[in-house]
């Protein structure tokens, strides 16, 4: 771990991999033997692939992040209220656009004293940082570059009073495994004065769905194509791999009985790929397709309920009734 000032006022801390979890190659490994085979998602989420995400959310047909800045902005000043927090630990901060809605709510309730922010990609978070400290200079703000098996347990004991906010659907990304993990890591990590914010996308008409998520694969700038390739981009930087991305075909899925959307990257031709940091070859036959990315819809009850089994207390919610985005808070 090392810790210092980056810019102007703002704490940079940077995790190295935590010593129970990893480094990250087993998970890789137990994705890679899976049928049908699964890169985690945080692997999408390099300099490249976070700044190619920046461009999804701004889709027209994208609605999730309107309708979660749609939420924010009329709810802000009740969540701030209710949960009275004094530090804003922002879960999978990305380039925190939406967060500062949240910290001008608690700004105007009085009781802003921090920022945390939480990625695995650096640059953005940084570009955050410094953005969040100019609009509130007294505010102490911290960068915390790693995931969330090292982050959280990090955070345990530093302050109280917090409100940890998962925007962005990052939950609903989370496998039924991550989540249950993320879940027990968070809850061993909050003290009886901290406040939970997760927001999710709910079930709704499959229509409305697949022109979200169908959108930006074709075009003259197919950002979702280009955001499932780096995937693999990324896994040839980082491993050595030997993915043509010129084999490979991007995909989504929407499985409506499992609620479910699914990024698919399928093999074109049979082909081999080797992973020299990793040990691994990978035989792909033609039309086989690798799962780079997932997202859970919820029914809310089924949500508050997952939620209140890992020992939180359930508050309130609020739901942003056009495309049925919602924000619950607990204690």
């Amino acid at each position: 771990m090392s810790a210092d000032s980056h810019g102007a006022g703002v704490v940079e801390v940077v995790l190295g991999p935590d010593r129970q979890a990893g480094d990250g190659t087993e998970e890789l490994r137990a994705g890679f033997a899976e049928r049908p085979r699964r890169i985690p998602h945080r692997y999408g989420y390099d300099a490249a692939g976070s700044q190619l995400f920046e461009e999804i959310s701004r889709l027209p047909a994208y609605y999730p992040p309107r309708s979660e800045r749609k939420l924010l902005r009329a709810h802000g000043s009740d969540i701030a209220r209710l949960s009275n927090a004094t530090e804003l630990v922002d879960l999978g901060a990305g380039s925190a656009e939406k967060s500062e809605i949240l910290l001008a709510a608690m700004d105007a309730n009085r009781t802003l004293h921090g920022y945390t922010g939480i990625d695995v990609s650096l640059r953005p978070l940084r570009a955050a940082a410094l953005r969040i400290r100019a609009r509130w200079p007294t505010a102490r703000v911290t960068v915390v570059h790693g995931d969330f098996a090292t982050a959280l347990p990090w955070i345990q004991g530093r302050g109280t009073g917090r409100l940890m906010a998962m925007l962005g659907s990052t939950f609903g990304c989370l496998t039924p495994p991550e989540r249950f993990a993320f879940l027990r890591t968070l809850r061993a990590c909050c003290g009886p004065c901290d406040h939970i914010l997760l927001c999710a996308d709910l079930f709704q008409p499959v229509n409305t769905v697949r022109r979200a998520y169908q959108a930006g694969y074709k075009g003259e700038r197919p950002v979702r194509r280009l955001f499932a390739l780096n995937t693999l981009a990324h896994l040839n930087r980082a491993y050595g791999a030997d993915f043509d991305l010129g084999c490979f075909e991007p995909e989504v899925v929407y499985d409506v009985p499992l609620r479910q959307i699914r990024g698919e990257i399928r093999s074109t031709r049979r082909q081999q790929v080797a992973l020299p940091g990793l040990g691994l070859t990978l035989d792909f036959a033609k039309d086989e397709t690798l799962v780079h990315d997932v997202l859970h819809k919820f029914e809310l009850s089924e949500l508050v309920r997952e939620l209140e089994s890992f020992g939180f207390r359930y508050r309130r919610h609020w739901v942003e009734r056009e495309c049925q985005y919602a924000a619950v808070l607990l204690t």
